[in-house]
């Protein structure tokens, strides 16, 4: 296979996977939150996962608001993504890393949805403020913002807390998830 043709290859297959792991670790932190499932856009999420999460859902019960269905979906689709990048592109890969980068990668795409939701929010909320989105967004970024809230008041009528809370999260990418992603892919490619 041409280098061409396996870089294509493997964009693809990262891209289609992690659009569909974002919607489903989005799913789930909607179901933490409680949101609203009245809502178009919480009702298309769990429309476009349920294919997948809904046969597993009748074996596999909530525990309190964490869809554990949902959750062994994800690492799956992970285990699976990381396995087809491996062996394209090097080989058979150790399979103890695999797990590694599943995790791994999970937790950073739940940093970087948290990411672009308060993002999204704080720009809404100066050009929108009363969008039937601001309200998805307000409950699902609450357990993020809602600590930071606390810690920094208001400034001249400014919620600023979106800087620290952004900050933090970038910090968690680089003390937590880039070292198991290196350990992963130690573990996966010696």
């Amino acid at each position: 296979m041409s280098d061409t043709l396996r870089t294509a290859l493997l964009f693809l297959i990262d891209t289609v996977f992690n659009l569909y792991l974002f919607i489903l670790i989005i799913r789930v932190i909607l179901a933490m939150g409680r949101a609203n499932y009245f809502n178009p856009i919480t009702q298309f999420i769990v429309r476009f996962t349920d294919p997948l999460v809904k046969p597993l859902r009748k074996l596999i019960p909530n525990v309190k608001n964490v869809e554990i269905a949902t959750l062994l979906v994800i690492f799956a689709i992970e285990i699976i993504k990381f396995f087809l990048i491996a062996c394209i592109s090097y080989g058979f890969p150790n399979l103890l890393g695999i797990p590694i980068l599943a995790i791994a990668n999970s937790l950073s795409l739940l940093l970087q949805i948290f990411t672009y939701a308060i993002i999204l929010q704080a720009i809404l909320s100066f050009l929108q403020p009363h969008s039937p989105l601001m309200s998805v967004l307000s409950q699902f970024n609450a357990p993020i913002l809602h600590p930071f809230q606390r810690l920094v008041p208001p400034v001249g009528g400014l919620d600023l807390t979106a800087i620290p809370a952004l900050i933090s999260l970038q910090l968690l990418g680089i003390l937590l998830v880039s070292p198991l992603i290196a350990v992963g892919q130690g573990i996966a490619f010696s």
